[in-house]
């Protein structure tokens, strides 16, 4: 062998535990998201009951289904393995990092704003009414604020590790004291436009303990100490603070949780961090298994499928079900109203089942990473045009799952071109200069 061939980089071990957190947590949202809100029809309009609202005491159920902390988690310690291996083992220059990840969640979500656009606008050329289209445009974009989240932490993922290598632990600590602060200033002060800072800082804390996690700074008592330390402020923050119980947004609180997160959200989210963490050694023995870790496989690489597209089935299921008297409409609360909720998620499963069939038949499409446009540009121009592409699209994403595809009945042009200027700058990447190979 030529003694100037580079020595092959073994492949990271995966963390099993990882790999399952990510798929049960995408599937808990997507549970919570169907459950969260029940659709009504009533003389040929569109409508929604919020049992949060009208049964306080189904708030406590949100607990479980809030899985979007341990998912930030995750990827914080996804993303560290990734540098990792790539950039520190392997050479992998910092801005092609950072653009092959980001590339891997603009793809498939662009080819999710493009199909849902085009739909919207040929719905809104044969008149549909407005209400219908403002609801199922909706629907369809409410989740997608969990991604424009994403994309800008990912930017910052070298940043990120850096200041961890650098401080340790001291960082997810500031970026904590910096949702309180943002809390204390935009609540007692009454400064609300503030409080979306809080978006970044809180679930950059989850992402930032997720690095911490992989660099093993999270080990023997202090999992213990961030789960209990964290259960005790967040039972004091709701009972004696003006937090309510409630982990996902509930309309008429005059305070919010999770839009945007608060120091309630915060708490939440480190308990649930610290017991991840405690039992992620006993769950990787238990999925050591040769076919539960296929299956796992399996999952992951599909999991960005099913948190893109499970809002589809809702709206086609409610289109067609709700108009035809396919699907009853009992009175919210009774015992044939929560009989009818299991009857609607077995059906959404069931629909969503065919529809990641056609997903993973068209793959090739729909899962396929952003296409990287070479271009003349230096280093020193491409890096900070991807990273305002990032930002740009973050925002557009952002104003897409708030208003939806449909505000008002009508398709948010400048919105989507916002997103789609800012997707053309993160592809915009320099000519990569390849080695010659050596023989």
């Amino acid at each position: 062998m030529d003694d100037t061939t580079k020595p092959s980089v073994m492949r990271p071990t995966r963390n099993l535990a990882v790999d399952f957190y990510r798929v049960s947590g995408v599937v808990l949202i997507v549970l919570g998201h169907w459950l969260a809100g029940s659709v009504t029809y009533h003389d040929g309009h569109f409508g929604r009951q919020n049992p949060l609202v009208d049964m306080p005491w189904t708030q406590w159920l949100t607990w479980p289904f809030q899985a979007v902390p341990t998912f930030f988690l995750v990827a914080g310690y996804a993303g560290a393995v990734s540098w990792d291996h790539r950039r520190d083992a392997e050479g992998m220059a910092r801005q092609t990092w950072v653009r092959h990840r980001l590339a891997r969640v603009l793809g498939p979500t662009t080819v999710y704003v493009a199909l849902i656009s085009a739909v919207v606008v040929v719905l809104e050329l044969r008149h549909v009414g407005g209400s219908t289209l403002e609801y199922a445009g909706w629907a369809v974009a409410m989740h997608l604020w969990f991604l424009a989240v994403y994309l800008v932490v990912v930017s910052l993922t070298p940043v990120a590790i850096a200041a961890q290598r650098r401080w340790g632990l001291l960082v997810p600590a500031v970026l904590a004291v910096g949702v309180v602060a943002v809390d204390a200033v935009s609540l007692g002060g009454h400064f609300p436009y503030l409080r979306p800072l809080n978006y970044l800082l809180c679930w950059g804390a989850l992402y930032q303990l997720g690095i911490a996690w992989r660099d093993g700074l999270l080990v023997g008592r202090r999992p213990v100490l961030l789960a209990g330390g964290s259960t005790v402020a967040l039972a004091l923050l709701i009972l004696a603070g003006p937090y309510p119980v409630s982990m996902i947004g509930v309309p008429g609180q005059p305070v919010q949780n999770s839009d945007p997160p608060s120091v309630a959200m915060l708490a939440f989210a480190c308990t649930q961090a610290g017991l991840v963490i405690i039992i992620a050694p006993a769950l990787n023995r238990a999925l050591r298994a040769g076919f539960v870790q296929r299956i796992l496989s399996i999952a992951n690489s599909n999991v960005m499928a099913l948190y893109l597209w499970h809002m589809i089935p809702v709206v086609i299921v409610a289109m067609v079900g709700y108009p035809a008297r396919l699907l009853p409409q009992p009175i919210e609360g009774t015992a044939q109203w929560w009989l009818a909720r299991l009857a609607w998620v077995v059906v959404l499963s069931l629909v969503t089942a065919a529809e990641m069939v056609l997903l993973y038949w068209g793959r090739r499409v729909c899962a396929a990473p952003l296409a990287i446009l070479e271009t003349p540009l230096p280093d020193r121009r491409a890096e900070p045009i991807m990273l305002a592409g990032a930002a740009t699209a973050a925002y557009g994403l952002a104003f897409i799952a708030a208003k939806g595809f449909a505000p008002d009945g009508h398709f948010p042009w400048l919105t989507v071109l916002i997103f789609a200027v800012g997707v053309l700058l993160v592809a915009l990447g320099p000519v990569e200069v390849r080695e010659p190979r050596r023989y």
